[in-house]
């Protein structure tokens, strides 16, 4: 058994005769079943909205909860799941990509004994204000509420972990991330980099210090021991074997790219892709 938690079994042994062949053992790794409760149905999410909604005022309609499908559909991932995720506007405090993920944020720090955030810990919060966060460039943000279909084990590797930077995109998850922990806290308390894996906000970047937007992300974790939910600011460019980038399999709102090339984490054209030495814009691709 790996100390990764998952099984590892011998490439290409094959017993003949008895005999088994000298061949090197290359070690694959077998996810491990996560616990069978952690996510709840479509209803109750919707409900948990309503209920938000009214208390947090967010001012959503009978219009934005009538248009959500609620059908429920399995999925053979146990880490694939169906979220309803909401995209709050702006107010005169914060744009909408960072109200969003203060107020999703307020409630998942409500359901768990002890919750630590990045920017609490800010030298001034009244220069920067609160969740420093952007968009990934490609990903949209849509005021409303629509059910996204979210696989919370993506490129999830132990054995061959990858680095946020080289596989982020715009079906990178940002929000729904925040909506699901808020939907589900007994997802976020089975966090244990083993069987469940911690989750890197890889459709944020953080802007906290702006000319390290590019290699700043949220990561959300579970600390058992503290019984302590954490939304840190860590680095994009560091191979991370017990995180998960999840991503968006469908229902997220993406910009359709009108130029060839892969999906930059700037526009090209933009004064926020810093200059290289020789002059010209440094845009580093996810791919």
């Amino acid at each position: 058994m790996s100390d990764l938690g998952g099984s590892t079994a011998v490439a290409g042994a094959d017993a003949v005769g008895g005999e088994v062949p000298d061949l090197v053992a290359e070690p694959v790794w077998v996810r491990p079943a996560p616990p069978g409760d952690m996510f709840v149905s479509l209803t109750e999410q919707l409900d948990n909205v309503r209920r938000w909604n009214e208390e947090r005022g967010w001012g959503f309609g009978a219009g934005d909860f009538d248009a959500v499908d609620v059908t429920p559909v399995s999925h053979a991932d146990p880490f694939v799941v169906d979220v309803v995720a909401v995209y709050l506007p702006a107010d005169d405090e914060l744009d909408d990509v960072r109200r969003t993920a203060d107020e999703l944020w307020a409630v998942i720090s409500d359901q768990h004994p002890n919750a630590w955030c990045w920017d609490e810990k800010c030298w001034d919060l009244s220069l920067v204000g609160r969740k420093q966060v952007r968009l990934l460039h490609g990903i949209v943000h849509e005021p409303g509420i629509r059910r996204v279909t979210l696989d919370l084990g993506a490129h999830w590797q132990p054995l061959n972990p990858v680095r946020s930077i080289d596989i982020r995109s715009r079906e990178s998850a940002a929000a729904e991330v925040l909506a699901a922990a808020a939907h589900f806290p007994r997802w976020v308390r089975a966090m244990d980099g083993i069987t469940v894996p911690f989750a890197l906000l890889s459709g944020y970047q953080v802007t906290l210090v702006e000319p390290e937007s590019w290699r700043r992300l949220p990561c959300l974790s579970w600390n058992e021991s503290r019984e302590t939910v954490s939304l840190t600011a860590h680095w994009a460019d560091i191979y991370a074997p017990r995180w998960s980038s999840p991503v968006c399999r469908s229902g997220a709102s993406v910009l359709t790219l009108d130029r060839s090339g892969s999906l930059t984490w700037a526009d090209p054209m933009s004064a926020e892709a810093p200059a290289s030495s020789s002059g010209e814009r440094d845009v580093r691709s996810p791919t």
